[in-house]
């Protein structure tokens, strides 16, 4: 599976459903193939006067792949584990992109003081608040235990914390963008583990280390709240034979670049997906 999310702005995203994170959410292919998530996102994007945040904002061509300069970051400079076997997959995905040809150096972003998941959570708990808490407090029961807990939590939050949250969202923001002023695009894994079993919410372990059930979702949020386009590409095989993921991130409104290098990606790892065939 591919998934592909864009710049904010990218698509309009004015009808539909409720957002729990109006201002970062966006409308996101998920496809079996980049060219298809290519052809999704060109017939959906560009501007409508419904939706304030697509007017002048403007993507940028496909960059030639040969002239970007790729940061690679194992672990997104962040202090959390990682499964053995996604660290494996991943370094012998960027040995094979790097043999393609691509300009690819070792770099981690430099986070904001306290910038983790943690700090950006009250966010999504007073969205889920305000959308389903009254649905909540008739009965809790209906929704599933790890939801009714964050929106008990979104409930509770006051307004001091969710400014706070902000703030470590825009300094996030800050953070992504300064970075990509001296890169074109950024690797990293997608998760850093497998899929675990489904009669769980989350992984109990990464990396040999207990964690929260959330702890499988740390390299993706800070994109989101950069605005920043991002795609994931299947890398090759962890335990079982479970796909690991490789995530390609790069600037706002860089999407076609994103997309360009991720469609490179997934015939360069191909070998890796099928190495009988």
């Amino acid at each position: 599976m591919v998934g592909f999310k864009p710049s904010y702005g990218a698509i309009p995203d004015s009808v539909g459903f409720p957002h729990a994170f109006n201002g970062i959410q966006v409308i996101a292919p998920i496809t079996r193939t980049v060219a298809d998530a290519e052809l999704m996102f060109e017939a959906l994007a560009g501007t409508d006067p419904r939706d304030p945040d697509t007017l002048g904002f403007s993507l940028g061509a496909a960059r030639p792949l040969h002239t970007l300069k790729i940061a690679v970051s194992p672990r997104l400079g962040l202090d959390t584990p990682v499964d053995d076997d996604v660290a494996q997959a991943f370094e012998q995905a960027v040995a094979r992109l790097q043999a393609a040809g691509l300009t690819i150096e070792r770099a981690d972003p430099a986070w904001p003081k306290g910038a983790d998941e943690a700090a950006l959570m009250p966010l999504q708990h007073v969205g889920l608040a305000n959308l389903y808490g009254e649905a909540w407090r008739r009965d809790p029961e209906v929704f599933d235990p790890d939801v009714a807990r964050q929106i008990e939590r979104g409930l509770a939050w006051s307004g001091a914390d969710v400014a706070r949250a902000r703030e470590a969202s825009h300094q996030i923001a800050l953070a992504v963008a300064g970075f990509f002023t001296r890169y074109d695009l950024l690797l990293c894994p997608t998760t850093p583990c497998v899929a675990w079993r489904n009669d769980r919410l989350g992984p109990e372990r990464i990396g040999g280390v207990a964690v929260e059930p959330r702890a499988h979702a740390v390299f993706t949020p800070f994109f989101n709240h950069a605005l920043a386009p991002a795609i994931s590409v299947p890398c090759g095989h962890g335990r079982d034979g479970l796909p690991a993921g490789l995530q390609i991130a790069g600037p706002r409104g860089a999407d076609r670049s994103v997309l360009a290098a991720a469609r490179l990606a997934e015939s360069v790892l191909a070998p890796l997906l099928n190495p009988a065939g």
